[in-house]
């Protein structure tokens, strides 16, 4: 897709991500099963785009518009490098992008049902580490992998793109609760501060805008108590929502605890 090669490379993947609001949907049935999803909005991109002047050489030029749904267990099919344990986790997970230039609207979406709630912690920690470790982000863009690996200098940083897999944050599931608490949140806004993928982050958020993350659970009963940034419940008490800007995550990093019990 031409318009995903020309982003990559008119940007860093840090600037890339701090445009980008991260959506989290937690789906769970009668039975605890369910789906975790990841919706990646990237429609400021064009907007940033457009405004460093990105846009000027492709004025005139049709607009693309696409849509891609890639199954992961084609990719898996014959990969040596997955394990048992992943194909199994895995093997319905879909990455989905929805691209329309004309109107400034991309989104990528990952999704991943399970079959037990006891699952989930894995699944999210791991969703991103795994579809990046089956080149699935450089076979949308059509760009080659490194010899020998990605490149640091290129990697998107982890507390965004990969919510759960941080060492500071510390998961949990089980029938009738989901817990996320930030540990040592002054080790990790420590840690943030001095980062300089996060600090370039923070200077392209007050250029586009605060990047925001939510996470929305939905439960097929109803939910007994919650307790998070920004929570919503929803009218028939099944469906609960928490927010976090990007400031309010590295200015005070326990905002990204919640917890709820169904």
């Amino acid at each position: 897709m031409k318009i995903i090669k020309l982003l990559i490379a008119f940007f860093s993947l840090t600037a890339l991500a701090s445009c980008i609001d991260v959506e989290e949907n937690i789906l769970i049935n009668d039975d605890d099963s369910g789906a975790y999803t990841m919706t990646m909005d990237m429609g400021k991109l064009f907007e940033l785009k457009n405004q460093l002047g990105g846009g000027k050489e492709e004025s005139g030029k049709p607009k693309e518009k696409k849509d891609t749904l890639i199954y992961v267990k084609d990719l898996m099919r014959n990969n040596d490098s997955v394990t048992a344990e992943e194909k199994e986790l895995y093997k319905d997970a879909t990455v989905k992008l929805n691209l329309d230039e004309a109107n400034a609207e991309m989104k990528m979406v990952l999704s991943c049902p399970f079959k037990s709630i006891n699952q989930l912690p894995v699944i999210k920690k791991n969703f991103y580490t795994f579809l990046n470790k089956l080149n699935v982000f450089d076979n949308l863009s059509n760009k080659p992998k490194p010899e020998g690996g990605s490149d640091d200098n290129e990697e998107m940083p982890s507390q965004v793109l990969n919510p759960g897999a941080d060492k500071h944050q510390e998961f949990t599931a089980m029938p009738g609760k989901i817990e996320n608490n930030i540990v040592s949140p002054e080790n990790y806004k420590t840690e943030m501060m001095t980062d300089s993928s996060m600090l370039m982050m923070q200077q392209m958020s007050a250029m586009m805008g605060d990047m925001n993350f939510k996470t929305t659970i939905t439960s097929a009963k109803e939910i007994k108590n919650y307790v998070g940034n920004g929570a919503k419940l929803s009218d028939n008490k099944k469906t609960v929502t928490f927010i976090t800007t990007f400031t309010e995550m590295m200015e005070h990093p326990e905002k990204l605890s919640y917890k709820v019990e169904y």
